[in-house]
């Protein structure tokens, strides 16, 4: 592939985890990756997820958008995270922690978080939020 026809962004990971950090020389540590949120009751509130995502990128400035999308199709932020990363011209990486505190869900089923650079998709990471099964709960035989 030519310098010209190089991808400005191209997503090689999208994993969501309990807890991400990024140390001093630019290593990503993820802690606790995980595809199902089980809840008790709807709607619910997961505390603090973490996504990370693991890009080629040429250099320069580059302005991301991440967003929360239901079963149905809905985005569930009002205010989705707006994400800018500066690559040097040294380096043909870059890493994106992000933190989502409070996310509400409102249905159970698959929902996906979606990484996009202007209008074009990077990547999606989907989820599947269940509901927790207790003693005593009514079954149909």
């Amino acid at each position: 592939m030519t310098e010209a026809r190089r991808p400005v962004l191209q997503l090689h990971a999208l994993l969501l985890c309990d807890y991400a950090m990024t140390a001093q020389d630019g290593k990503i540590s993820a802690i606790g990756i995980f595809s199902q949120i089980t809840v008790s009751r709807l709607p619910a509130v997961h505390g603090r997820l973490f996504v990370v995502a693991i890009m080629e990128a040429a250099a320069g400035r580059h302005e991301l958008a991440m967003q929360v999308i239901s079963p149905a199709g809905e985005s569930l932020l009002a205010d989705p995270p707006r994400l800018t990363i500066d690559v040097p011209s040294t380096a043909t990486t870059a890493n994106v922690v992000a933190d989502l505190n409070g996310l509400e869900v409102r249905t159970l089923g698959q929902h996906r978080i979606d990484l996009r650079s202007g209008e074009r998709l990077l990547g999606s990471v989907p989820f599947t939020v269940n509901l927790l099964w207790q003693p005593g709960q009514a079954g149909n035989a």
